[in-house]
């Protein structure tokens, strides 16, 4: 079964008419170490989920300052943000994208068209449901990235990041880390030393 597919059936019993629907309408597709994904200004009009590798998501500031929005990867660690590798209210309102998103390593992804994703929604009520759960999710998960990075300053974030993502800090590079939560490269190492400290 398409690990998207099998990701899905967690969300909503597809039964095998709706199985079969799905899996004819997915696509998949690989990306090298270094490609973009998704270029800021495109419109995102795929549901890319993570079948393999590593990726991320980043914005620029108007000083020309690169943020790290999100990591995307497909393993043990992953939170249901990690698997996906689109900017969902571009999906949704088809506006054009202020994130890049880029493989870190080769990676493959399994790709769901908004028209076909339109089409599967209108002729079933699981996948409507099951659209609705995917909605509340991504809301749930942009909500709190932008409250943190608006509300707390860079140690809470930093803690916040130990409490919530360790993981991350053995997946993904120093300076990738300090872009996520906001801070240069050098303040994260400040900050890891005072923490780390008794």
């Amino acid at each position: 079964m398409n690990p998207f597919i099998r990701f899905l059936q967690q969300y909503s019993h597809l039964g095998p008419a709706e199985l079969n629907q799905l899996q004819h309408v997915l696509t998949t597709k690989k990306y090298p170490a270094g490609h973009t994904i998704l270029a800021a200004g495109s419109v995102c009009s795929h549901i890319a989920f993570m079948v393999s590798g590593k990726a991320r998501s980043f914005f620029i500031d108007p000083s020309g300052q690169e943020f790290t929005w999100s990591f995307m990867f497909h393993d043990a660690d992953s939170r249901f943000d990690n698997f996906f590798v689109h900017d969902y209210n571009s999906f949704l309102t088809r506006a054009p994208s202020p994130l890049t998103f880029t493989a870190i390593e080769d990676t493959e992804v399994a790709l769901l068209a908004f028209e076909d994703l339109r089409a599967f929604i209108a002729q079933s009520i699981h996948a409507a449901t099951l659209a609705s759960k995917m909605s509340e999710a991504a809301y749930q998960t942009v909500h709190k990235r932008a409250f943190t990075l608006l509300t707390l300053n860079a140690r809470a974030r930093y803690e916040l990041l130990l409490r919530e993502e360790p993981h991350l800090l053995n997946k993904f590079q120093h300076y990738l880390i300090a872009s996520y939560i906001g801070v240069a490269p050098q303040s994260l190492s400040r900050l890891r030393k005072e923490i780390s400290q008794p």
